[in-house]
């Protein structure tokens, strides 16, 4: 359903985001293979997270609710009719995940997901899983998908790029199967998986390389530090990994908050959002708000189920451009819309490169990124792999095309806050995949 949104006139406020997609991914599904029950408090009501959550149940896990605390109880055994289909929606985290579950169990599953996740590439989990010993069949690597789960072999696996969610996919393998699973990467990307196998279970071990301080050969006044080891960071699963159940808090999703903070940062007022995850891996876009010129406010740091947290305060000044590429990329891959629409109105160009992940998620969302640029008249060159965008002052509302994709719906939603006249959204309610609330929260921040 197509939204009219008119710019905002006071800005600043306090607000509370939903729990992080990423945590509720992985504790809806790990409970698939736990030996006890999982609680999990404040677990997101993201269509998403909904559907890893219906994917556990259709696997034999129960589910009760009380006091918004949520009990999934495992299954006594793993163990579903062949003909099982599990719809994974629009959700690549469900089908990727879950694919590494039931390629290392003894069930036989058909994964199956809307128009959009069935144009999304799955060969990156294919490949390493059919190498472990799975069963995987797929016409052109895409969904549908069928995988009959069999005992796999230990697995030794340098990721070719950086992805969390293949990383995680084949964790899971190992775990549903009681194989070793040892994972290299040039890049650390999200660690959830293994901060949640460690609050919850045992056999699971991470090791980043230190480097060494050498003298160089050609000026030996000068020194510099070279890697002991090919790789950044290095995840063992061992085979009698397992996860005994628990009790899992979810922090504030980070990804949501950005927009939100994106408020502020347009506008020079102070935007607050507490209890977000601040887990290392994600918070690449902090520094950046930092970069670019806002102030960032850190109250209230703890750290709970492993996860750390804390009430974030942003404040813009007079943005300035950047230049992203990079490990800068891959930290803020999920944030580059809301990253863009910032661009278009800081002083400079920003130039985006090293993205070209993001033309194979809900969406191309640097095409997307880049027609929505043009309809409210900013400058933006859609480059092979990233933007360029310039900023400008005198951009004006716009019909905007979501194209069904909710990163890209919110993020031209907050432009909108700050355009010379009206605008659309069509499809707004596709917000609700990540954050059903979303227009209410923003009425919080904007007014």
């Amino acid at each position: 359903m197509s939204r009219k949104l008119s710019p905002a006139r006071k800005f600043g406020g306090t607000l509370t985001v939903p729990g992080d997609k990423s945590i509720a991914h992985r504790a809806a599904l790990l409970s698939i293979l736990s030996r006890g029950t999982i609680q999990i408090a404040n677990f997101p009501d993201g269509a998403d997270c909904l559907t890893s959550l219906r994917a556990a149940q259709t696997l034999g896990v129960t589910l009760s609710e009380s006091d918004g605390i949520m009990t999934l109880t495992p299954p006594a055994s793993l163990s579903v009719s062949a003909d099982t289909i599990v719809d994974c929606g629009n959700s690549g985290t469900t089908a990727r995940l879950l694919s590494g579950i039931i390629a290392g169990s003894s069930m036989e599953v058909t994964l199956t997901g809307d128009a959009s996740l069935s144009s999304r590439p799955m060969k990156r989990i294919i490949e390493p899983l059919t190498r472990m010993g799975g069963e995987l069949f797929a016409t052109d690597n895409k969904l549908p998908m069928r995988i009959r789960g069999r005992k796999l072999l230990p697995f030794d696996y340098h990721l070719p790029v950086a992805s969390a969610q293949v990383k995680s996919c084949l964790l899971l393998a190992g775990l549903a199967s009681s194989c070793s699973v040892t994972i290299r990467e040039d890049v650390i990307t999200r660690d959830h998986t293994e901060r949640m196998l460690s609050a919850l279970g045992e056999g699971i071990a991470v090791r980043q390389p230190k480097g060494v301080m050498v003298v160089d050969p050609d000026d030996p006044r000068k020194k510099h530090i070279e890697k002991s080891e090919s790789f950044a960071n290095e995840v063992k699963l061992t085979s009698a990994a397992h996860i005994n159940g628990g009790e899992i808090n979810i922090p504030g999703d980070i990804s949501t908050a950005a927009f939100f903070w994106a408020v502020g940062a347009i506008s020079g007022k102070a935007v607050t959002v507490t209890n977000v995850g601040l887990n290392p891996t994600r918070t690449a876009i902090l520094d950046h708000l930092k970069y670019i010129g806002c102030t960032v406010t850190i109250d209230n740091k703890r750290t709970i189920s492993g996860e750390p947290r804390g009430d974030v305060t942003v404040e813009g000044q007079s943005l300035k451009a950047r230049k992203i590429s990079g490990d800068t990329t891959v930290g803020l891959i999920d944030e580059i819309p809301i990253v863009a629409v910032m661009a278009a109105f800081a002083e400079g160009t920003t130039l985006i490169r090293n993205a070209e992940e993001l033309k194979v998620k809900e969406s191309d969302r640097l095409a997307a990124i880049a027609e929505n640029m043009t309809r409210m008249g900013a400058k933006c060159g859609l480059l092979e792999d990233g933007l360029a965008i310039e900023g400008r002052k005198d951009l004006t509302g716009a019909d905007f095309t979501s194209h069904g994709d909710h990163r890209i719906a919110m993020a031209f939603s907050v432009a909108s806050l700050f355009l010379v006249g009206p605008s659309t959204v069509d499809d707004a309610d596709c917000v609700g995949i990540s954050c059903a609330g979303f227009y209410d929260m923003l009425g919080q921040v904007a007014r």
